[in-house]
């Protein structure tokens, strides 16, 4: 999967190269992926370059023309069998909607790999949208320790 290429109708999908995507991505982030970076403490920036440098294998969504739409993938866990899914997003990310959502389940089996039986993050209460896709993706949410969050899991099944 290292050197693999997908081509939807409206989008790519291709390995990252955090150190171009990132900036990249960072320069048109999505207003509710920025808010969520920055209600964990973190600056949207930097977690988007860790974020690539703590993924095995990152992922980077282009549209056919190749301007950045989003950038995932999952980041290592010091507990072993456990990763941390990551999906941010452009502006853009409405473009490829369909083929978003078609090929989303997908996706989450091939990030989960051989290396991980749960996957879990934090995601805002408000960014409504993304928890609709979470559940529908088959997700559980509990409480955390995180105030105006939810934990979210995934268990390989």
């Amino acid at each position: 999967m290292d050197n693999e290429y997908y081509t939807y109708d409206d989008c790519i999908v291709e390995p990252a190269n955090g150190d171009y995507d990132a900036q990249a991505l960072y320069n048109d982030l999505r207003t509710m992926d920025m808010l969520e970076i920055i209600g964990l403490g973190n600056h949207p920036r930097l977690a988007l370059e860790e974020s690539y440098q703590v993924t095995e294998k990152p992922w980077t969504i282009l549209t056919r023309d190749h301007k950045m739409i989003g950038s995932f993938g999952v980041a290592r866990s010091p507990i072993e069998g456990m990763g941390v899914p990551w999906l941010l997003g452009t502006h853009r990310m409405h473009l490829i909607k369909r083929t978003f959502i078609k090929h989303s389940k997908e996706w989450l089996n091939k990030v989960f790999n051989d290396k991980y039986e749960v996957l879990t993050n934090y995601i805002m209460e408000e960014n409504t949208l993304s928890i609709r896709w979470l559940k529908w993706l088959g997700a559980s949410f509990n409480d955390c320790d995180v105030e105006g969050y939810k934990q979210f899991t995934f268990y390989k099944k």
